[in-house]
């Protein structure tokens, strides 16, 4: 599978998610503790780059850790599991030594745009704080994105 094949396999998984994630994050933010000064929006690829990867809410202020247990139910927003039946979600898989291109800058810059298109879809008007997609490991070529 070539780069745009990749992309565009991705995408199809990424848009039959949309609802889930778009859910996910409005019962996140109607949670958020008083003290939160930041919303990152962070995409975590496995460490070997064969496509699986997390997608998750991480809030910013004094105590993260109590910041971020308050929206601990709601803060996953996608999470690619090995199961005996295979990946769930069933996302594209690679080869990170077959490939021409580095799967996880590919992987976060198409999460990133993908998701930037869905937070428009999250009614945030009232959000007053800056919300950041971020990937782990600095991956990805657009990334950072601030979306507020």
């Amino acid at each position: 599978m070539n780069e745009e094949e990749y992309r565009k396999a991705l995408l199809e998984v990424l848009i039959g998610l949309e609802q889930q994630v778009i859910d996910q994050l409005k019962l996140a933010i109607q949670r958020l503790p008083e003290k939160t000064r930041g919303i990152e929006l962070m995409i975590f690829p496995d460490q070997d780059g064969e496509g699986t990867f997390s997608l998750r809410v991480v809030l910013e202020g004094p105590d993260s850790f109590v910041l971020n247990k308050a929206i601990s139910d709601y803060a996953d927003l996608i999470s690619v599991r090995h199961t005996s039946g295979g990946l769930v979600p069933e996302v594209p898989l690679m080869d990170p030594f077959d490939v021409e291109f580095e799967v996880n800058d590919v992987l976060s810059d198409v999460i990133g745009d993908w998701l930037s298109k869905v937070w428009e879809n999250v009614d945030n008007t009232a959000l007053k704080l800056p919300v950041t997609i971020v990937a782990d490991e600095e991956y990805g070529h657009d990334l950072p994105m601030q979306l507020n």
